[in-house]
């Protein structure tokens, strides 16, 4: 009976606890999301994304990096919402990996030191065999589109 007791109270603790998700949580930084798409992959829910970029260095260089902003306290949630959001060419589901940080940069406040550096990720898909190389910048804000080559879940 006493146990049965405690497994009651500690069921009705969790549910007492639980609480309700908003449709469309919260954007950090300053990037746009409208809304989400209904592709999204894994725990962090992904900006929508609606357009592709026709400059065909947008995300491929150091100069022009996609800017997904949120700083220390959001850039790294920021840049798993924006990747969670891209699809390959033909909306297959894509694959990313942080290969690493590069590229220092000055920034007003935040960063080590006031100094921001871009992160580089890998990205690839079922059928691609070399991955693409993305340059995101949590530091800074700006719009989101897919890269060439890529596609906005919409």
């Amino acid at each position: 009976m006493k146990k049965a007791s405690v497994l009651l109270l500690a069921a009705l603790g969790v549910w007492g606890c639980e609480t309700i998700r908003p449709k469309t949580p919260p954007t950090y930084g300053g990037a746009v999301s409208e809304g989400l798409h209904e592709k999204g992959a894994s725990g962090v829910l992904p900006f929508l994304v609606k357009e592709t970029s026709t400059d065909t260095t947008y995300g491929f260089t150091e100069t022009n990096p996609v800017r997904v902003g949120g700083g220390k306290e959001a850039g790294a949630r920021n840049q798993q919402r924006y990747l969670n959001a891209l699809l390959g060419p033909k909306g297959q589901p894509i694959e990313y990996q942080l290969e690493g940080s590069c590229c220092a940069f000055k920034i007003e406040a935040g960063g080590v030191l006031n100094e921001g550096q871009l992160d580089i990720y890998s990205v690839t898909w079922k059928g691609r065999k070399e991955p693409l190389k993305l340059y995101l910048n949590m530091y800074e804000e700006g719009a989101l589109a897919a890269p060439m080559g890529l596609t906005a879940a919409r």
